[in-house]
């Protein structure tokens, strides 16, 4: 299991198939593993973990060009794929095995070295797509099993597009019932951010690929190199999916801001028309407190009556003004 569970027998090494054409991946044993290594046999596939020490000294004895060693046992820096010495090496992006399936889950990094007779892979963490890979293993050479495993992280990318997609219609939905709300545009800000990574960890592994697939290098020319440049289009697809995706959350975005103002504008308008009746209300209300002689109704007693019935008369006035102008 790819749980960090390790062989005793070998050192840092959480799965290990021998693979022949046409065959199914047949798995091996510690022992098995440091027995098919010493007799340089090919078509292997050798899942490491890094954590263990061990382990990393048993990649560093590899039969693999040493810029390929390097390459598996390098930091995690960032996604990327390269060639270098006649092998395919680098890291691409998965998700972290126990995380949820949300889009905005964890990722690692899972550093590969591909050679024609042996595919390397090696992570820190347990990942996703990896585990399952190591459960159902298919493919007759190492190339296979690296694009098997190529063509799994694409899915996953697809249907973490996928799962942001819907949430992204159902919160579309509700906002233009509702006028949106402060929730509403925290959770867009959220998925804005979960595509905007999304995009950052998987891109350079989809542009490399297409770089490759458009202007290949002499060593991609080779025969085992074709089942992983045909993946290119996987990750290609996602990555439209997911340009799509940004679109969307973008055009969402000017949507709920559009309903944002037009809240503000109606709140705003309401407040001018109060302020519009109440100023000539205002007005009368400072006439007749004013503290002059010849007031009229000082000194009635329906003085009161008639000022507030100016100051009424006065407000209706300005609404039914308001109201003929076509402003109310």
């Amino acid at each position: 299991m790819d749980l960090g569970h390790t062989s005793p027998a070998c050192p840092g090494l959480i799965n290990a198939f021998r693979l022949r054409p046409g065959a199914a991946p047949e798995p091996l044993d510690g022992a098995a593993t440091i027995a098919a290594l010493a007799e340089g046999e090919g078509g292997l596939w050798l899942h490491m973990d890094l954590v263990d020490q061990r382990g990393r000294e048993i990649i560093a004895r590899l039969p693999l060009p040493p810029l390929a060693r390097q390459a598996l046992l390098e930091p995690d820096d960032g996604p990327h794929l390269e060639v270098l010495a006649g092998a395919i090496c680098g890291a691409v992006p998965d998700f972290l095995y126990d995380a949820s399936n949300d889009a905005v889950a964890e990722f690692g990094l899972l550093h590969l070295a591909l050679t024609p007779e042996l595919l390397v892979t090696a992570r820190r963490h347990p990942l996703r797509v990896a585990h399952a890979t190591t459960h159902a293993p298919s493919g007759g050479t190492p190339a296979e099993l690296l694009a098997l495993l190529l063509r799994g992280i694409a899915t996953a990318k697809g249907q973490a597009v996928q799962e942001l997609a819907s949430r992204l219609s159902h919160l579309e939905d509700g906002f233009l019932k509702s006028g949106g709300t402060q929730a509403d545009r925290q959770a867009l800000a959220g998925m804005r951010r979960a595509a905007l990574r999304l995009d950052r960890v998987f891109s350079p592994v989809a542009e490399t690929l297409a770089e490759w697939v458009e202007e290949p290098y002499d060593a991609l020319t080779e025969p085992f190199c074709a089942p992983v440049l045909r993946e290119e289009r996987r990750f290609a697809a996602a990555r439209r999916g997911l340009a799509a995706l940004q679109e969307h959350a973008h055009i969402a975005q000017d949507e709920l801001a559009g309903l944002a103002a037009e809240e503000t504008n109606r709140r705003l308008f309401v407040l001018s028309v109060i302020s519009a009746a109440m100023l000539p209300a205002s007005l009368v209300a400072g006439i007749f407190g004013m503290n002059v002689g010849s007031v009229p109704g000082v000194e009635q007693d329906w003085g009161f009556l008639m000022a507030m019935g100016l100051i009424l008369a006065s407000i209706l006035g300005i609404l039914g003004a308001l109201r003929v102008g076509k402003l109310l």
